[in-house]
């Protein structure tokens, strides 16, 4: 993912101008990209390993959005922002990626405890990350009023529902009763995908926020990969690095230099509130679940990386404009939320696996971890 961002980097306007970022072929194919990425983000989200770790999961998941969430949007305010605006920052660092799954289930820690309340905390967070996305960008586009407000929140409850029980259920029936050619499978879903998107522009949500929740409802359906494993290569293969190539295209270093000069306290701000209020977050949860500090360690590095909502909600909420030529994020954030995601996708995986051998070497930590879960309060 940031290699594809330093080639559109490269390619783009900003160094060797040699794709046009506004050309026709490549924004269609980064637009499909950005739906089959967050479809990919909501598949990922496993709904039974949640349900293993309920209460933990619930209470550092609300934790670990709320103490950036607050970081970010009194930083927004603190930089001239308006309320919306400032709610959107905030939600931008209150997210996590799991970048560093795949090297705790190499070191066989994914069914540690604290691992599996951090996992858990994931579809917390992506979850809330996406609603407030809808929200901003819907009171962006149509103004704020409260009965707007009341309607909205009704449709997008209606929508959820419709979404988790109709299209999943929908894809599922499908699948089994037309699906037995690979080609005939990516077709159903790509329909699927293509009507909750529709669906939710709508109801004045961006595509992306039905593009997610069909991937929860799919995955909850479906219960197995083999579904979506063409439709997977096809979308890491074509659509998906699109969409990173045009994010890149976004990084403009005269911009970014002028507002490092003019405004150096955004990156800073941005890089504090999401280290202090995720490290707030997993110090707390190890507080009310008597979790040792490599155990507290481990959680925040897991919940430091910015990728997956990060930056499918900045692009989205760049390119979302109101009626009089505003974006919801103005360009000086977009780059300032590149930078917060490649320190922090390159931080958080190695600490992760500093911290992980901390708890490797110690002998006791699969009796601690077992007594932890079953014994101490939320």
């Amino acid at each position: 993912m940031l290699g594809f961002i330093i080639a559109g980097v490269i390619i783009g306007p900003s160094v060797l101008d040699i794709v046009d970022p506004e050309g026709p072929v490549i924004n269609m194919r980064a637009e499909i990209g950005g739906l089959l990425f967050m479809f990919f983000v909501g598949f990922e989200i496993d709904l039974e390993e949640f349900k293993r770790s309920r209460s933990r999961s619930l209470a550092f998941g609300a934790l670990t959005f709320l103490l950036p969430f607050i970081g970010g949007v009194v930083l927004g305010r603190l930089r001239g922002a308006g309320w919306n605006s400032a709610l959107l920052i905030g939600s931008l660092i209150s997210s996590h990626t799991l970048l560093a799954f795949p090297l705790l289930r190499r070191l066989g820690l994914a069914q540690h405890p604290t691992v599996l309340m951090a996992v858990g905390g994931t579809i917390f967070t992506d979850i809330a990350s996406m609603l407030v996305l809808a929200v901003t960008a819907s009171v962006h586009l149509a103004g704020f009023s409260w009965s707007f407000l009341g309607k909205e929140f009704l449709e997008l409850a209606v929508f959820v529902v419709l979404v988790f029980y109709g299209a999943g259920s929908l894809a599922r029936k499908a699948i089994i009763r037309y699906g037995e050619t690979p080609e005939l499978r990516v077709m159903i879903l790509l329909f699927v995908i293509a009507l909750c998107a529709e669906g939710a522009r709508a109801i004045n949500l961006e595509g992306i926020v039905g593009a997610f929740l069909v991937g929860i409802a799919v995955k909850r359906a479906v219960r197995g990969k083999f579904a979506v494993e063409q439709l997977e290569i096809t979308a890491h293969a074509i659509f998906i690095p699109a969409f990173f190539l045009c994010a890149g295209f976004l990084v403009n270093f005269r911009l970014l230099w002028q507002t490092m000069l003019t405004r150096p306290g955004l990156v800073a701000g941005l890089l504090a509130a999401l280290i202090i209020g995720k490290y707030l977050a997993a110090w707390l949860s190890g507080l009310a679940y008597g979790s040792n500090r490599a155990e507290t360690a481990l959680v925040w590095s897991i919940s430091l990386p910015q990728m997956a909502a990060t930056l499918a909600t900045a692009v989205v909420a760049h390119h979302t404009v109101n009626r009089f030529g505003e974006p919801l994020l103005d360009q000086s954030y977009v780059n300032g939320v590149l930078f917060l995601v490649v320190a922090s996708c390159v931080a958080g995986p190695i600490l992760s696996e500093r911290f992980a051998k901390r708890i490797q070497a110690d002998p006791g930590r699969d009796q601690h971890a077992n007594e932890t879960l079953s014994s101490a309060p939320i």
